[in-house]
């Protein structure tokens, strides 16, 4: 008896085997994946994007395109891994889409027409990651804490972006070196290889495991609304976990709904047009892969520190706070030139991210474990079905123009409208939350 209860130890309301809280191997896990599955599937195009279009002849707005295609199917996809993942599980989603997402990437080295890189990272390794990587990863981390929930989810979201950030350049060095077919083929099957021990480890659930989420059952005992600007959170209450239909019932999800979207679709025009920008900004070409290289580990701070943020201070404050300053970023991008813009971009970059990593704290945060999977989901769909056309769009604007002053200014007002909408995002309500088994 006594070796048996020195394998178990009580963790906040959670039974954990061996010293550690079997959470934190789940949490390390999804993190070394997501950081190298992301890292590469996301950036991966833009590292080879001018070598690519120099040997295939692709337009910017046809480059722009496989870009924003390649984001927007993966957020699509991610309403059914969502739903698949609060109903089945998501241990299976991860090892299926880990694969399929390096497979596709790989693919992409023996690409050949404009058509065939749609397929294999438009489509297949875009296919994957959103049925796999992330926000999967996400779903399976929010499983396993409500005690420290939102350093959890800030742990991951910033693993993520820190992937982006570091193998981004390694990407582009890697290609300038050996070529950019070689290297996504390399980089695709180093996925493939990452995702068998991560999947190893993951467990979609504690329960799977007759285990409890850490700190299950707990009171969550944060500061009071008179304290730090929480003036949308009782001193005590009891984590209630919402279905889908009553989540939806709230004028809270959809108010961080319409923020997020407003805020990812600007900031995928912005991101993946940034070099264009740049250029026409009058910065030099070849300073504008590093100022997009900062752009990136810019963001793993922000969203690092926003998460950690939303413990102290209301969380519609800091989402509507960081998209007002974005907008004020864009604003000023569109009336300055040179290298002043860069610098604006990365700081509308980084607290835009914040904005991500901070939305997806808050709805685990508000609506619980029960239904966290879908309805991060269905927040995607409403931004991922314009991946595909706004940042194409954008580029042929360009094209056509010459000029991004429309684009610029469309994008300000979207971001203005976000942080507006981040106003209404308040914690439900008791009347809300009666209704909910806890």
């Amino acid at each position: 008896m006594r070796g048996f209860s020195h394998r178990l130890n009580f963790a906040g309301g959670s039974y954990s085997r061996g010293r550690v809280f079997y959470g934190w191997w789940v949490l390390t896990a999804a993190v070394v994946l997501g950081f190298f599955a992301f890292g590469v599937v996301i950036p991966g195009y833009l590292a080879f994007s001018v070598l690519i279009r120099n040997e295939l002849g692709l337009t910017s707005g046809q480059s722009a395109f496989v870009v924003g295609a390649a984001w927007g199917v993966g957020d699509v996809t991610s309403l059914v891994a969502g739903w698949l993942a609060d109903r089945y599980g998501a241990r299976r989603l991860i090892l299926a889409g880990g694969l399929l997402s390096g497979l596709g990437f790989a693919a992409l080295g023996f690409a050949e027409s404009f058509w065939a890189i749609v397929a294999v990272y438009s489509v297949a390794a875009s296919v994957g990651r959103g049925l796999g990587i992330f926000p999967t990863l996400m779903t399976v981390v929010n499983q396993w804490f409500e005690h420290r929930k939102a350093f959890a989810l800030a742990v991951i979201n910033t693993a993520v972006v820190a992937g982006a950030a570091a193998l981004l350049p390694a990407l582009n060095l890697a290609a300038d070196q050996i070529g950019w077919r070689i290297t996504a083929i390399i980089a695709g099957v180093l996925v493939c290889v990452l995702t068998l021990p991560a999947t190893a480890v993951i467990r979609s659930r504690p329960e799977d495991m007759c285990l409890q989420p850490l700190g299950a059952g707990s009171i969550d005992r944060r500061p009071s609304g008179r304290r730090w600007g929480r003036i949308d959170s009782a001193a005590d209450f009891p984590r209630r976990d919402y279905s889908v239909t009553q989540a939806l019932a709230t004028l809270s999800f959809w108010a961080l709904t319409i923020g997020a979207a407003l805020r990812t679709v600007p900031s995928d025009v912005l991101v993946i047009n940034q070099i264009p920008i740049l250029i026409w900004k009058d910065v030099a070409r070849e300073r504008t892969a590093f100022y997009l290289s900062v752009t990136y580990f810019a963001t793993i701070p922000a969203r690092f520190g926003m998460g950690l943020a939303a413990m102290w201070v209301s969380p519609r404050w800091l989402l509507s706070g960081a998209m007002a300053l974005v907008a004020l970023c864009t604003v000023a991008a569109l009336l300055m030139d040179g290298d002043a813009v860069a610098w604006l971009l990365i700081v509308s970059a980084a607290a835009g991210q914040g904005v991500s990593s901070l939305a997806w704290i808050t709805v685990g945060e508000y609506f619980g474990r029960r239904s966290f999977g879908t309805l991060v989901g269905i927040m995607i769909l409403f931004y991922g079905i314009c991946g595909p056309v706004v940042p194409g769009a954008a580029g042929w604007v360009f094209d056509r123009t010459g000029s991004f002053v429309p684009v610029l200014v469309a994008v300000g007002v979207l971001q203005a409208v976000s942080a507006a909408s981040f106003l209404l995002a308040r914690r439900p309500t008791s009347a809300h939350a009666s209704s909910v088994a806890p």
